[in-house]
């Protein structure tokens, strides 16, 4: 009982930390909306990848 506590926790507080580490890189971006821009383009054209690659 106390391992799968302890096994929780551990889980709980690395998600905390990953959560942080992510949100830092983010904000520390310098180009924001680059940053997205190019994010929303690498999706789409990775999208558009899996369509003609399916398709065929």
């Amino acid at each position: 009982m106390k391992k799968e506590e302890r096994r929780k926790d551990v889980v709980f507080i690395l998600y905390i930390l990953t959560v942080l580490i992510l949100a830092v890189i983010y904000f520390s971006v310098p180009e924001r909306t680059l940053f997205l821009e190019n994010q929303i383009k690498w999706w789409r054209e990775f999208r558009e990848m899996i369509k003609t690659f399916i398709q065929t």
